[in-house]
């Protein structure tokens, strides 16, 4: 057979690899080739007078959903080769029956950028299209067929516990889960990373570090070599990631690889803040089923709507054993439970109901009903809750408890959780495509309006310009969109109807959409993330208790005081100093009113320090001062006598009077010291020289440019 002809003359020249494979024994994976193109042979050093006895071995990954795959070719002396290539099956009749396939591409750098930028297009358009774990399933697929792996999950761990709950999952043999992922918990080492927004890049298990041998040990049990973990959402209690295992040889993962991941892990992120809020909905409906199934009695909620149709929307399974009625039968014909109470009580069941439904209050009352099929009568006590429905309906979430035997109980179980929640009105996700040259919406979901607080009226064709807080920032953004044609995400201050500012991150992509181009969006409010993350930059600097500089502040303080020294050729000057007699007052008036004394020294120091000092606390009773521009010894005297008669004035709280004093070590620097933890070592030498000499009092010493030292007072 003549594959040349086949593929033609043009083939020669063409600077796309182009082979004509034949299946070895059945599987696709294994490969022989029959042909090959120039291009192909001298990359990967092909013989082109023995195609038939090549001795190239190559393995073809699974087909994606664009007709594509990943080919390695390990050439005779054993170097590889990594393709993307189109895959086409080439008709028997013009191949003599054999089963071949036609595969064209370039090395994988070459076809990268293209396929990144269908995988980031299907994985949008996935989670446009399709409800969001159909969406989710078919992504991880997606990423797992991309990167080449042997499997693809996303997973949700539980920060309280560290259990892994793997929610989407994919490998090569089509398993519904590999159960190696049950009932683990997540490696220290790997949360830690995850939590700081790392992608975990791991080219052979073997070289991960000692503290990683529970994730080592992991991805042994699972068969993978290599593998990537990328964090996916950092919700309330919960992180969410998501991870490719390479299991048949070792990877090196490109700068490329991570950060096509890192991105996918941001797109998935963006999805799951959706999944999240069903998937939270879902664990309260189970366990909110898991209490029906074991409280004894029935549990349900029952609904009226505006137009006054009764339903339930929930009855438990313990309804057949109290009235010989199924779930499904009372759930059909809502009448049946007040048919089954007798006709004395069924007036008083009513009212009670109706006056907590109008109320909106709890409700208990007994009555008696006759089972369906025994006849038998059993005193039944019906309690619960009323309240109104987000949509209008009126809600009874109740009890029913047979008391003929338990009259005598100690108390009556409640109903302790809805089974519905508030939370099924729109998603977190807001949505929307807007004309490229005009700005103005051309769709958009409902939470889009309820972000910005649009009229339902005005949303299609509104101007996204006035999302932004400054329209500058909304031109940068549109520009790099346009130009990069590529996802663009940015944070960025916006601005609802009412004026009302607020933080939200944005990501945008150019689209075709109705002919035309678009661009699709989707937005985040991040204002709570934003102060968080503020709040947590400060803790990361500060004194909890007191609010003065940590260790870690005070150290970078100092190490910037000695340079401005150097700059400026005046001494900085260390105050370093401890309470004399806390630990007394600690032991006498207890821990909590100790702390109370350590936070008013905190004020105390805040009231005589200069806005260029700098306080800190660095431990139980430490303190220490950073100042600069004190040149004289008179001056600095003047300090220390701020500090004794500020700190050790009285400590009054009610009925309670405590004293402390303070010893202080001072050390004064030029700038010429390399290592601030000898000016420390020193001034707390000092204070304890200080502290042997009589409580209450200093000692100042000074570093000359040898870092020597010698006591000045």
């Amino acid at each position: 057979m003549d594959f040349a002809a086949l593929v033609g003359r043009a083939a020669r020249y063409s600077p796309d690899a182009m082979i004509i494979t034949e299946h070895a024994s059945g599987n696709i994976g294994s490969l022989n080739i029959l042909y090959a193109n120039k291009a192909f042979c001298d990359e990967v050093g092909c013989d082109l007078e023995e195609t038939s006895m090549c001795q190239c071995n190559i393995e073809l990954g699974p087909i994606d959903f664009t007709q594509q795959a990943i080919l390695i070719v390990n050439n005779k002396c054993n170097i590889p080769t990594t393709y993307r290539v189109s895959v086409t099956q080439l008709p028997k009749e013009e191949t003599d029956g054999r089963d071949c396939l036609l595969l064209c591409g370039r090395p994988s750098s070459s076809s990268l950028a293209e396929g990144r930028e269908k995988l980031y297009g299907d994985i949008a358009r996935k989670f446009i299209e399709l409800p969001a774990d159909e969406a989710a399933q078919a992504c991880v697929r997606s990423v797992g067929l991309f990167f080449g792996a042997q499997r693809c999950y996303a997973a949700r761990v539980d920060l309280d516990t560290c259990q892994i709950e793997s929610r989407y999952y994919w490998d090569k043999s089509n398993n519904p889960c590999d159960p190696s992922l049950a009932d683990k918990k997540v490696c220290s080492w790997v949360l830690e990373r995850l939590r700081q927004g790392e992608v975990i890049q791991v080219r052979d298990r073997n070289t991960l570090p000692k503290d990683a041998n529970d994730f080592k040990q992991a991805l042994t049990t699972m068969g993978a070599k290599s593998a990537l973990k990328a964090p996916v959402l950092l919700a309330r209690g919960s992180l969410w990631f998501v991870s490719v295992h390479v299991d048949d040889h070792i990877r090196d993962w490109t700068e490329q690889d991570v950060s096509i991941f890192r991105i996918v892990g941001d797109l998935f992120g963006n999805a799951f803040t959706q999944t999240e809020t069903v998937w939270s909905l879902k664990e309260t409906q189970r366990r909110f089923s898991d209490v029906g199934a074991n409280i004894p009695g029935v549990v349900y909620q029952m609904r009226r709507t505006p137009s006054g149709d009764l339903h339930f929307s929930y009855i438990s399974q313990g309804v057949r054993e109290l009235t010989g009625w199924g779930p499904a039968s009372m759930m059909s014909d809502p009448t049946l439970l007040e048919n089954l109470v007798l006709r004395e009580d069924r007036g008083r069941f009513r009212e009670t109901l109706e006056r907590a439904g109008t109320a909106c209050t709890e409700w208990s009352i007994d009555i008696r009903i006759q089972h369906r099929k025994t006849e038998e009568i059993m005193w039944v006590r019906a309690s619960g809750r009323a309240h109104n429905g987000v949509n209008g309906d009126m809600v009874w979430n109740g009890l029913l408890l047979d008391i003929s035997e338990h009259r005598k109980a100690e108390e009556a179980v409640r109903v302790s959780e809805e089974r519905l929640r508030r939370i099924l009105g729109t998603s977190p996700i807001s949505i929307g495509i807007s004309d490229v040259k005009s700005f103005k919406l051309l769709f958009a979901n409902k939470r889009l309006a309820e972000m910005y607080q649009i009229p339902k009226h005005e949303v299609i064709g509104y101007d996204t310009r006035k999302f932004y807080a400054d329209k500058r920032l909304h031109r940068r953004h549109w520009v790099e969109t346009r130009r990069e044609k590529s996802l663009s995400s940015t944070e960025t201050p916006c601005v609802r109807t009412n004026g009302e500012e607020f933080w939200a991150e944005i990501t945008t992509r150019l689209i075709e959409y109705g002919g035309r181009e678009a661009i699709l969006w989707w937005s985040f409010d991040i204002s709570e993330h934003k102060r968080t993350k503020e709040a947590l930059a400060h803790l990361a600097h500060h004194d909890a208790l007191t609010g003065l500089a940590n260790r870690r502040l005070f150290d970078e303080h100092l190490q910037s005081a000695v340079a401005l020294a150097a700059r400026t050729d005046r001494p900085g000057v260390l105050f370093y100093f401890d309470l004399d007699g806390f630990k007394a007052v600690n032991d006498q008036f207890g821990h909590s009113f100790g702390d109370w004394v350590l936070d008013q020294v905190g004020d105390r120091l805040r009231l005589v320090l200069r806005d260029s000092d700098i306080g800190a606390r660095l431990g139980g009773d430490e303190f220490a001062v950073v100042a600069h521009g004190i040149d004289d010894l008179s001056a600095i005297e003047a300090v220390i006598t701020k500090l004794q008669n500020a700190i050790s004035a009285p400590y009054v709280k009610n009925s309670t009077i405590a004293k402390i004093g303070l010893s202080i070590g001072v050390v004064r620097f030029y700038g010429k010291e390399k290592d601030i933890h000898k000016i420390v070592k020193l001034a707390d030498s000092a204070m304890y020289e200080a502290k042997q000499a009589g409580k209450g009092t200093h000692r100042i010493v000074q570093m000359p440019s040898n870092d020597s030292h010698k006591a000045i007072s």
